[in-house]
């Protein structure tokens, strides 16, 4: 099968340790499986701006979404990272190329906005399990450590 190189380029602000990563819906971009997703590089003489290259069937229609995230040392040598995935792309419909030269350079401007608008959500659809509880003032306090050891701890 032949394919293209393709050259993704995206501008992202990210946090410590977060990288910028693609996943797609070919075996090149990880089939849709974080894990298996290709990790973008920060630019040097371009702050923000990240890539990566990877090689795509030719003629295929390949869909895509980006997604910031901290890809974590196996504790075993040779083993695979562990992929948290932060903040992905959730568009309804996810971006889409279909390369038919040998050489393709994606341009797609701001992580996040596509056809100028911003959609973005947290975590992924994954084994990842995130609980968010929203605490508001009362009188009495929301939350009450019952367990001993933990009474006079900071976070009371």
């Amino acid at each position: 099968m032949e394919t293209t190189k393709v050259n993704f380029v995206v501008r992202a602000d990210t946090s410590a340790g977060e990288i910028i990563a693609v996943v797609g819906s070919c075996e090149a971009l990880g089939n849709w499986s974080h894990q298996k997703a290709v990790t973008l590089h920060p630019v040097e003489d371009a702050v923000g701006t990240w890539t990566a290259t990877a090689n795509v069937p030719k003629g295929a229609v390949v869909n895509y979404r980006y997604f910031k995230g901290f890809f974590l040392e196996s504790k075993n040598a040779g083993g695979p990272c562990h992929v948290i995935v932060n903040v992905w792309e959730t568009h309804h419909h996810p971006r889409t190329l279909t390369p038919t030269a040998a050489h393709l350079n994606v341009h797609d401007g701001q992580f996040g906005i596509q056809n100028g608008v911003c959609c973005v959500d947290s975590g992924w659809l994954t084994c990842q399990t995130e609980i968010r509880l929203r605490l508001h003032y009362s009188k009495s306090p929301p939350v009450s450590i019952t367990k001993k050891k933990f009474k006079k701890s900071r976070f009371r």
